[in-house]
């Protein structure tokens, strides 16, 4: 009987460890998932350190969800992503997990997430599948916050299949279901509705689009926006307040009124470049452009949509990154520069001939076939024209050229730049002349400084970004009011100008030896000396050398 006792004590307190270490198991998973709530605060990457802690837990229902979670992420902030990877395990995974109250919560999530992937994808159909198996999860579970958010999102996605009259419906539903539910929903209520709100507004500019441009539409879409941001109750967060100016934004540019759109579009873009949300950036950027571009401001057109291929790095072509291509072509041919109209034209067709092959996009894609032929016709109308013009204005200088008085000219000029690039390449390669008159200090701190310096220069300590004079000093072990004066004395200049003179030294001794750099741009040469901003950096060159680091590069690859 003892011996009985004994078999079921040692059990039960195996069964009552092993459920408390499963219960702190899940706890802590719980915790990871948390973090995707938080990842504007913490930062993507960080989120995805947690995501990861899912996927290699033997937990399958947060495995799945880490999956999911990472892929959307990735997804979302133009990360390269292995799809086939995810879809296998994914597909593995996902039909193990039992649909119980326990699982409902975490099935939920992982198809929203799923959705809302394949919505960034452009796949709306698959979307939808994912939609509506986390609706009949919802409704299972009777949680009403994520019956209201998965019915929004399914009336998103009737806009993305061109079902428009049901995206309204749903919408007008979810916001009715939202009323009759207000006292249940609490806090929850106007987080809900103001995505409702939001998502009906841009159905109904979509609808302006597609369905004859009815000005009533997009008097609708504004109503939607102004009304959230006129409710106080809202209690708007600078993201929100920042997604409804991007809203009002493109509501007031279907509507011509373009001053109006780039005002709200640029309040916008102060808080995404704030926060560096590269998906936010990538829209408000896009939208930006087009904006510029109808009101006929070119330099600031192309500002913009310049900065979506910076985000964009690895060119995966998508609908506005096409279309950037296009607008880009088309500001070119305005200004003439039939050369760059006809480079971006060739970008326009490879991104729009990869963008229209998703199935999904064919009926979308329609005009602007269209649109392709048209802009390739006069382009390639005006780039012949340009190079029959080209080879005749060539030959006659290649006449001219054959003259006394040029080769006069040429030989004199390269002589010059020969001269001007020789005393820059010593100027690069000449150590401080301080040091040849080191024996020269007498005061002992002096020679200790001088010193530092030389070790400063020849660990390039200069080019990291935190060198300043406080760090100098600290560096070389002594105050910045001794260590100016020093550089003073015997450097003939400020900390600043000593800076820029090893800054700018280093680079041209770099670019006289590396063909490689020489193709850099102008931007990316600069921040191999320490410089983050290509207009500053030109400046600093010039003032330095006399000339531009593209004019120095043009005389090196002639003269070298």
């Amino acid at each position: 009987m003892r011996k009985y006792y004994l078999t079921t004590t040692f059990l039960f307190t195996c069964f009552f460890i092993f459920s408390q270490n499963v219960k702190t198991q899940i706890k802590s998973l719980n915790t990871y998932k948390q973090k995707f709530n938080e990842r504007n605060r913490i930062g993507v990457d960080s989120v995805l350190i947690y995501m990861n802690k899912l996927i290699i837990s033997n937990n399958i229902p947060y495995k799945t969800y880490g999956y999911a979670a990472t892929e959307y992420l990735k997804t979302k902030e133009k990360k390269k992503v292995n799809q086939q990877l995810f879809q296998d395990s994914i597909n593995k995974y996902l039909p193990q997990i039992k649909v119980s109250p326990e699982n409902y919560t975490i099935l939920f999530d992982t198809y929203i997430l799923l959705g809302n992937t394949n919505k960034r994808r452009e796949k709306p159909e698959q979307a939808l599948r994912y939609y509506l198996k986390a609706e009949t999860i919802a409704n299972k579970a009777k949680d009403i916050v994520r019956i209201v958010k998965i019915q929004s999102n399914i009336g998103l996605i009737y806009q993305d299949i061109g079902a428009l009259n049901k995206s309204v419906s749903q919408l007008k539903k979810t916001l009715d279901f939202l009323e009759n539910h207000k006292n249940k929903l609490s806090e929850k209520y106007y987080q809900r509705r103001f995505k409702t709100l939001s998502n009906l507004g841009n159905v109904y500019n979509t609808f302006y689009q597609e369905k004859g441009g009815n000005e009533v539409y997009l008097d609708s879409s504004l109503h939607c926006f102004h009304s959230i941001l006129e409710d106080k109750k809202f209690e708007l967060s600078p993201y929100k307040k920042a997604t409804i100016d991007l809203c009002l934004g493109s509501t007031y540019s279907l509507q011509k009124k373009y001053t109006k759109a780039i005002g709200f579009f640029e309040k916008a873009l102060v808080y995404f470049k704030k926060e560096k949300t590269q998906a936010d950036l990538y829209k408000i950027y896009y939208n930006l452009g087009v904006s510029y571009f109808n009101s006929e401001n070119y330099d600031k057109a192309k500002e913009n949509l310049f900065q979506i291929f910076k985000i964009n790095k690895s060119g995966a072509p998508d609908t506005n990154l096409a279309n950037a291509y296009y607008y880009i072509c088309e500001m070119h041919m305005e200004e003439g520069h039939i050369d760059s109209a006809h480079y971006y034209l060739k970008k326009y067709k490879k991104s729009y001939s990869i963008v229209s092959k998703n199935e999904e996009l064919q009926q979308k894609t329609t005009t602007n076939l269209i649109q392709l032929n048209d802009l390739e016709k006069r382009v390639t109308k005006l780039y012949n024209k340009n190079q029959y013009y080209s080879a005749i204005i060539s030959f006659l200088i290649l006449l001219l050229a054959l003259s006394v008085f040029l080769i006069f000219r040429y030989n004199k000029e390269k002589k010059k730049t020969r001269q001007r690039l020789e005393e820059l390449l010593l100027s690069a390669t000449d150590k401080n002349k301080i040091e040849e008159n080191n024996t020269n200090i007498n005061d002992e701190q002096h020679q200790e400084i001088i010193k530092g310096l030389h070790k400063i220069e020849t660990n390039l300590y200069f080019l990291k970004e935190e060198f300043n004079l406080y760090n100098a000093a600290k560096k070389i072990g002594t105050n910045t009011t001794y260590l100016s004066k020093v550089i003073k004395t015997y450097k003939k200049m400020n900390f600043s100008e000593y800076t820029n003179h090893l800054r700018i030294n280093h680079i041209v001794k770099i670019l006289s030896t590396d063909k490689k750099v020489r193709a850099y741009t102008t931007q990316a040469i600069g921040e191999i000396g320490g410089y983050k901003n290509a207009k500053s950096f030109t400046r600093i060159f010039k003032k330095h050398t006399g000339i531009t680091p593209y004019q120095f590069i043009e005389k090196i690859d002639t003269e070298v």
